[in-house]
């Protein structure tokens, strides 16, 4: 983005600079040579339109970083989780991460990796964990069977070792749906699957702060996006702010979430909250 706004500022300074020209040529009768304008930076991925516009009108987030606030040094941890990329969205969490010093756990798609290779190479650069959301996130796929299920992971990890590196992948994953979906049975059919990946090496994580942003039914009062995601977030802290861990889940597949996110890190801070990633963790949390 910083390539683009440069190269506007030289395009109006040349234009400034034809203009002031043709103003002499008007008045001494010279005959003006023509001036080169500099062309525009290129299109790269980072500049990639993220996703189709909400129809609600959403506010622009007023908080910024506050750099003073630090947290004690045994504060309570935070694990923020952003689900169902890499897409061209996740270069714009990337910068807003970057920007308030905050790790988080990002449950990636396998077949979203192979498409934004670049994204999934960033993640782990900036000090972020690429975990794991399924290679399809296909439901009737992967929740065939326990095996079924394993099978999808293992090429989740085959295409982080093809497009980011052999180490770069965590052992780390997240249900899609969660782990109490119809799809794998509930609390109860989910047992065989856990037990399968667990032998597998890996632990399951689910979440219990959120902002329901899949979960558009829930706005039962009809508030604008922003405002709906808003109110669920401070409903999740009600419910389940004394748990550890807490557990935080965003999908940057969602752009009202995106334009949220530094008002979260903002209000995640203001509680004295260390950013910590989903490798420290034990053991399984399911809901």
């Amino acid at each position: 983005m910083h390539g683009s706004k440069k190269a506007s500022i030289m395009i109006s300074g040349a234009l400034k600079a034809a203009l002031a020209a043709l103003m002499l040529c008007l008045l001494t009768g010279c005959r003006a040579e023509p001036i080169e304008i500099p062309a525009a930076a290129p299109f790269t991925e980072a500049h990639a339109v993220t996703a189709a516009p909400s129809r609600e009108q959403t506010p622009k987030p007023s908080p910024a970083p506050t750099s003073e606030v630090k947290p004690a040094p045994n504060a309570r941890k935070v694990y923020l989780t952003i689900d169902d990329g890499p897409n061209s969205a996740t270069h714009e969490v990337l910068d807003i991460l970057r920007e308030y010093n905050a790790k988080a756990t990002f449950f990636t798609i396998g077949q979203c990796i192979a498409a934004y290779p670049g994204v999934a190479k960033r993640i782990v650069n900036e000090g972020h964990l690429l975990a794991c959301h399924t290679n399809t996130h296909d439901f009737d796929r992967i929740y065939a069977s326990p095996e079924a299920f394993a099978a999808d992971v293992a090429d989740w990890r085959a295409a982080v070792e093809k497009y980011v590196a052999p180490d770069a992948g965590a052992y780390v994953f997240r249900f899609p749906g969660g782990s109490t979906n119809s799809s794998v049975g509930g609390r109860k059919g989910r047992t065989a699957f856990v037990e399968k990946m667990n032998a597998e090496g890996y632990i399951a994580v689910d979440w219990n702060l959120g902002l329901n942003d899949k979960w558009p039914a829930g706005n039962t009062e009809h508030l604008p996006m922003a405002e709906y995601l808003w109110k669920s977030y401070n409903d999740t802290w009600r419910l389940y702010g004394s748990i550890d861990p807490l557990v935080i889940l965003l999908h940057d597949t969602e752009p009202e979430t995106v334009k949220l996110l530094p008002r979260v890190l903002d209000d995640l801070i203001a509680r004295g909250l260390e950013f910590g990633l989903c490798d420290e963790l034990t053991g399984d949390y399911l809901m």
